[in-house]
């Protein structure tokens, strides 16, 4: 994920109001070390990749399961927040690739367009090799004139 989307929204309100504030500094500490290394891994986690990036702290994991800020489904756990924000960006990236494709095939069709009327310009142009206005011309002119 860092490389498609390098950030999570992390609004400091949200983070002072929600119950995560009123935890211990160790417990606050370790969901922050999660939620940064599931980000990092496109939220595809599991338990025991997760125990390992907490030092292998069981204790800390399980409380943050038991007090939901980490879910836990068949041995994947989840961020909820994080989620929603990676399906967000899955689904504005999925919009904008095909929003581009549009554009990008106006565009080549445009200048396709502009290549099949500039090639029928060019072969209706007919080359007249009548010089206008040469001095042979003038003379033969101004000569009928006298």
């Amino acid at each position: 994920m860092s490389k498609e989307l390098p950030y999570f929204k992390s609004f400091p309100e949200q983070w002072l109001s929600g119950d995560i504030n009123f935890e211990s500094f160790e417990l606050q500490g370790a969901f922050t070390c999660a939620k940064h290394h599931y980000w990092a891994n496109n939220c595809i986690f599991t338990y025991d990749k997760m125990l390992l990036r907490l030092k292998n702290n069981k204790d800390i994991l399980d409380e943050l399961i038991k007090k939901d800020y980490i879910v836990l489904n068949n041995d994947k756990v989840h961020i909820k927040f994080l989620d929603e924000q990676y399906k967000e960006s899955q689904e504005l990236h999925k919009k904008r690739v095909k929003n581009g494709s549009k554009g990008g095939s106006a565009t080549a069709k445009l200048k396709q367009g502009y290549s099949n009327t500039e090639a029928l310009r060019k072969e209706k142009i007919k080359k007249d090799n009548t010089p206008y206005l040469s001095t042979k011309g003038l003379n033969e002119y101004l000569s009928t004139k006298k």
